[in-house]
């Protein structure tokens, strides 16, 4: 009997696996050009993001949204937004997990894969989605895929501007999950969120989780002050709402926003370890009631 428990759960991690392996392959490749946003209609990414949480049985749809181009310019964004929602009959706040898909184009041979910015985080979206579906939330949990990010965060700004903010507990923001050699993932958050960022730092995890609320402890841990980490991703749309937030993300890439950041020159091994650390804190988050503490 135990035997073949042990066979079945390592079949099932495997199969996840190939899974978050094939999503990001799918994710950075050429077909999808870099995933730039301002298309006037869900590019090819958006639509396989729609049909992958449709594939798993998960409500699905678009928001689509006007952003500028320079001073004079507009064009269109198309967020997905896939929804589990509370099985119980008392349910607590919502979660809200995002990442942002957009990445910076390209053309034929010539394009950003954006691995791990932020196809990281968007294929976690993918993997917490399917591991959460058959589990008991006490409350809604909402997988938003943001676009145009990278044009000023323009998708996760039109969410929560169409949001009731007061129904939400907390945002996790996934953005550039790829762990280096320093094998340390960085916790930003609100000071309203310390007490989920303690239970995450509780599991047992093949990495280190360097967290804090102020800006001046990460650039110093990162010794580099050039970024502002609290205006720097998605979860600043959430914080400028009153929503508090958790970013988790890998700190300073010298692959970022170059040709270089690909699926092979990631360390896939301990990125599948954050994700499914990143899952088992999420997890355990819908599995009680969450009281805002706005």
């Amino acid at each position: 009997m135990l035997l073949s428990i042990w066979l079945v759960a390592n079949a099932n991690a495997a199969s996840a696996s190939a899974r978050l392996y094939e999503d990001m392959s799918i994710l950075t490749s050429q077909e999808h050009q870099g995933r730039e946003a301002g298309n006037p209609t869900p590019n090819l990414t958006a639509q396989f993001l729609y049909e992958r949480f449709q594939n798993l049985g998960i409500e699905v749809n678009y928001q689509s949204f006007e952003f500028k181009i320079g001073f004079f310019s507009k064009k269109l964004g198309h967020n997905v937004i896939a929804t589990l929602p509370c099985t119980v009959d008392q349910c607590g706040k919502k979660l809200i997990i995002t990442a942002h898909y957009d990445h910076l184009g390209g053309q034929g041979n010539s394009f950003y894969a954006g691995a791990n910015d932020n196809a990281t985080g968007t294929a976690a979206l993918l993997a917490i989605a399917e591991a959460l579906k058959e589990q008991t939330r006490f409350g809604d949990v909402i997988f938003l895929a943001t676009d145009a990010e990278e044009k000023g965060l323009y998708g996760a700004k039109h969410y929560v501007s169409k949001a009731d903010t007061k129904s939400y507990a907390l945002n996790i923001n996934l953005d550039m999950l790829a762990i280096n050699n320093k094998n340390t993932l960085y916790a930003l958050h609100d000071k309203r969120a310390k007490k989920f960022i303690k239970q995450f730092k509780q599991q047992d995890k093949s990495f280190k989780v360097f967290s804090t609320s102020s800006q001046f402890r990460l650039h110093k841990k990162l010794n580099d002050n050039r970024i502002n980490w609290h205006k720097a991703s998605d979860h600043y749309a959430f914080s400028l709402k009153k929503i508090p937030y958790i970013y988790l993300g890998m700190g300073i890439d010298d692959k970022h926003h170059t040709k270089k950041d690909t699926l092979d020159n990631m360390n896939f091994e301990k990125y599948q370890s954050v994700v499914e650390s990143i899952s088992d804190f999420i997890v355990s988050l819908a599995q009680v009631p969450l009281e805002s503490t706005n």
